[in-house]
């Protein structure tokens, strides 16, 4: 499997100050070597950057960052899209801007920015988080996991499936849209596909949610107490879910699509899970809030 992670998220976004706030004070992530006008770099581990908040006239995730191991997978990925016949493109420093060896740029099937890089920066100062919390779980697993809103679906699975090598964890109905949740590395998902327009209300800033995992119960419980202190606007309340097992919380970022702030979620070893067909959505928890009245 050539792809080694999900590395980094790229948002952008009409007020940097208040994802400063966001990401520091609620989240716990750390401030990078970027912090200006027009870039802010947030850290949850000894990387440069995890997430990259650019100044904007809109609030969106702009690209998402696909990590892989060495220059030889990143040789092979290309490899694989020329055979493909997926086109990509190198943008003239946008490497350096990443704090990355080498990128290229693809747009998926869904209209999805993607970067796939290789050689990210390891900061020189420790990650300490600014709120207290004990750490991130990241490394291998890298940062979290996305869900994205994957239109035309056959069309989405296949790509990632095939073409770039996602392993299928397991799969759902959710309500009459299919639901893919694919592996990477040991993370149960790095991503999930769910069969859904971006059109659909609960897709806010062009995805449906980012998580980012804690290493403790404490530091969810201490997260939810700072968010709700604080009056951020939750998405889903506190539950665990029926295949991740994952405990977890949902808010609203400055960018309007949700965050899961969570800890807790089982591992997998890609080389002998078996596939399955899961009962959806949850074990108990996460009410949904704020849906539309029909």
């Amino acid at each position: 499997m050539k792809i080694h992670s999900l590395g980094y998220l790229v948002v952008s976004s009409t007020n940097l100050a208040e994802w400063r706030s966001f990401g520091t004070e609620i989240l716990g992530l750390m401030v990078g070597i970027s912090d200006n006008t027009s870039t802010l770099w947030l850290r949850t581990d000894e990387r440069c950057q995890r997430i990259i908040v650019e100044s904007a006239e809109v609030d969106e995730v702009s690209a998402i960052g696909w990590e892989l191991r060495n220059d030889v997978a990143f040789e092979a990925l290309l490899a694989d899209l020329d055979d493909a016949g997926v086109a990509y493109e190198r943008i003239e420093d946008l490497a350096t801007q990443r704090g990355v060896e080498d990128l290229v740029r693809v747009i998926d099937p869904a209209g999805y920015v993607l970067e796939f890089y290789w050689g990210m920066q390891v900061a020189k100062d420790d990650f300490v988080s600014p709120a207290g919390v004990s750490g991130f779980k990241t490394g291998d697993q890298g940062l979290g996991h996305v869900v994205l809103a994957a239109t035309p679906f056959e069309d989405s699975n296949r790509f990632y499936r095939r073409t770039l090598g996602f392993g299928l964890t397991d799969f759902a109905d959710m309500g009459g849209t299919p639901g893919h949740f694919l592996h990477t590395n040991a993370r149960h998902h790095s991503l999930a596909l769910i069969g859904c327009d971006k059109s659909a209300w609960f897709v806010k800033g062009g995805l449906i949610h980012l998580m980012i995992e804690m290493k403790s119960l404490p530091d969810v419980g201490k997260a939810l107490t700072r968010a709700t202190e604080s009056g951020c606007e939750f998405f889903e309340t506190l539950g665990q879910h029926a295949n991740d097992h994952m405990f977890s919380f949902y808010l609203h970022t400055p960018a309007g699509f949700p965050i899961e702030i969570g800890t807790g979620a089982i591992e997998i070893d890609p080389e002998t899970w078996t596939s399955v067909n899961i009962p959806f959505p949850d074990l108990w928890g996460h009410e949904v809030l704020g849906i539309p009245e029909h």
